[in-house]
């Protein structure tokens, strides 16, 4: 956190020499580079400043600590969780006094490109990238998880070398369970709805409306994609890993 500091340092300093939030934005991208702080969080720490603020320092934060991941919180929730398999994420979060957010990452892979090892790969770097400038509380401090299924670039020794060295948790996927994965229960669902019956005549066009999709998705979708997520897996536990269609597992 020591560095992010120092940038809030260099928008106070450029806010009383004059400069405007994006020549300040611009400065800090240039000194630097990839680790300085994204626009949203300039704009805002020079607002801040703007209107009279003199410390650098976080916000003091009242109550439970910034990130729910306490033994007392893991506890709490395990107990819950026990007396009633059916509490939704919402139902814990409202319990416990805690809240819960994300960050959406999304890249088109280049025409010609093969998703290889290589290529996801850098893929995760990109993404611990994004969660560094998006929501640097948990890069810090590596509470967040992963959730990915079974494709062999997703396995192959130079992805899980990645991942044990930044040491990124994942949470583990069975074998030809598709239905798992919120991104092919909830998001291509929804993508194709809109894009259904429309005709595109180039890549860019496809992409620029798959980015408007994306950017309409209400933050209520994403809950109820892992609430559905949560329902999913129980379904999975209660049937002990073996196969079943549709409901069959009720």
């Amino acid at each position: 956190m020591a560095d992010l500091r120092e940038q809030r340092f260099c928008i106070k300093f450029c806010f009383k020499l004059g400069k405007t939030a994006a020549e300040t934005h611009q400065m800090l991208k240039q000194a630097f580079d990839d680790k300085s702080l994204g626009q949203t969080q300039t704009y805002d720490w020079y607002k801040r400043f703007k209107n009279g603020r003199i410390s650098t320092d976080d916000d003091d934060r009242s109550g439970r600590p910034s990130t729910g991941t306490t033994p007392e919180n893991v506890a709490e929730v395990r107990d819950l969780i026990l007396q009633n398999r059916r509490l939704t994420i919402q139902d814990l979060c409202n319990t416990l006094g805690l809240s819960y957010d994300g960050t959406v990452h999304k890249e088109f892979v280049p025409p010609g490109q093969t998703v290889n090892k290589e290529f996801y790969r850098d893929v995760l770097k990109r993404l611990r990238e994004d969660m560094r400038r998006k929501r640097p509380e948990k890069w810090c401090t590596n509470d967040w998880v992963l959730h990915y299924d079974n494709a062999r670039p997703h396995t192959a020794y130079t992805v899980q070398e990645i991942l044990a060295k930044n040491k990124m948790a994942v949470v583990p996927h069975p074998p030809y369970s598709p239905d798992l994965a919120p991104c092919d229960f909830l998001l291509f669902h929804k993508m194709k709805i809109k894009l259904k019956g429309r005709r595109f005549d180039t890549v860019e066009e496809i992409q620029a409306e798959m980015q408007t999709v994306l950017n309409t998705l209400p933050k209520k979708d994403f809950q109820d994609a892992f609430e559905k997520w949560q329902e999913r897996w129980d379904r999975c536990m209660r049937t002990k890993g073996d196969y079943f269609e549709g409901d069959g597992a009720e």
